[in-house]
């Protein structure tokens, strides 16, 4: 059993290198994709898409970009709040905001939550569908 399990993985194994070596070379003449993103076949002829790395950033990069996020309130510490809250540039007044509410209650267009729970009595006819 111990033969024929070694000579299963030796032919595999010598197979897998014959179709390695089988693949034509990439064209050097080939024109390059319209995007930075490199494509290439694998050893199984299934494509693979590479990326160029960014460029690197300098200290002082970085940490510019650190005190505009700190400024802009899109940087936090730790789990407290994750994901950061996007700072708001609209401002309502108190008043505004209360007519707003008191509009959307009077439309009908609030959830209720348990300060209408048990729900009014609904009015009816009196006479029933169920029989």
């Amino acid at each position: 059993m111990k033969t024929l399990t070694t000579t299963l993985l030796l032919c595999a194994g010598l197979a897998a290198a014959g179709a390695a070596q089988a693949q034509p070379p990439a064209p050097a003449s080939a024109p390059a994709p319209a995007s930075s993103a490199q494509y290439q076949r694998d050893l199984y002829g299934d494509w693979r898409v590479a990326y160029p790395a960014p460029p690197p950033e300098t200290a002082s990069q970085v940490s510019a970009e650190l005190a505009q996020a700190k400024a802009n309130g899109q940087y936090t510490f730790g789990q407290e709040d994750y994901p950061p809250p996007i700072a708001s540039t609209h401002s309502e007044s108190r008043a505004q905001v209360e007519q707003e509410l008191q509009q959307a209650q009077m439309l009908g267009q609030m959830a209720s939550d348990q300060e209408d729970y048990p729900p009014p009595a609904m009015a009816h006819s009196g006479a029933s569908a169920i029989h």
